[in-house]
């Protein structure tokens, strides 16, 4: 196995700025030398916040999820409640947050269980997953204006098939779920 080079001995990066700002996103670009072979290339970065996705399980083992439009896709998503971690804000108060908001649940035990880097090619942000137990509807949502989220919960057993089968596409997601797999003997084997 070889050693791991420091990333200061492979590339230098010089004349960060803004290219464009929006609401949801920062696009960066800097100049960036390869000190490997002296050439050099202009990079770009989306610059997001972090962000969280919440496993938020009731006493009767159910998942909430939601159903909400997404513009990318094109079409309603099938996805656990989630959003931005505000500027300074803990990840898992942000994600306690984002649950009251989007669902109307709050819960104990919240703790985070995992967290990636969405895309470290283009982007500089991460993403925490947050496990929330004994989850039960304490208000209503809290929704933003241009949300518009169907609440639901799925039992724990017709997950494995739901994320197999495609029901469920967002990768982020996913990867929130395979955390929330990852905690329990036997996940993925259960008939």
């Amino acid at each position: 196995m070889q050693t791991k080079r420091k990333d200061d001995e492979l590339w230098k990066v010089t004349n960060p700025r803004t290219v464009l700002s929006t609401p949801v996103m920062n696009v960066l670009t800097s100049e960036v030398v390869c000190k490997r072979n002296g050439k050099t290339k202009d990079f770009h970065r989306l610059d997001f916040s972090s962000w969280v996705n919440i496993v938020a399980v009731t006493t009767e083992q159910e998942i909430v999820f939601i159903r909400q439009y997404r513009f990318g896709s094109g079409q309603l998503e099938v996805e656990i409640p989630g959003g931005a971690v505000e500027k300074g804000e803990d990840p898992l108060v942000g994600g306690l947050r984002e649950l009251l908001e989007e669902t109307g649940y709050s819960g104990e035990n919240g703790k985070i269980i995992g967290k990636v880097c969405p895309n470290p090619a283009i982007q500089d942000n991460f993403c925490y997953t947050v496990l929330v137990e004994n989850v039960r509807k304490t208000t209503e949502p809290q929704l933003d204006d241009m949300e518009d989220i169907e609440v639901f919960t799925i039992k724990c057993e017709e997950l494995p098939d739901l994320m197999r089968n495609g029901s469920i596409q967002h990768g982020l997601v996913l990867n929130a779920l395979t955390f929330y797999a990852m905690s329990i003997p036997d996940f993925f084997n259960k008939e």
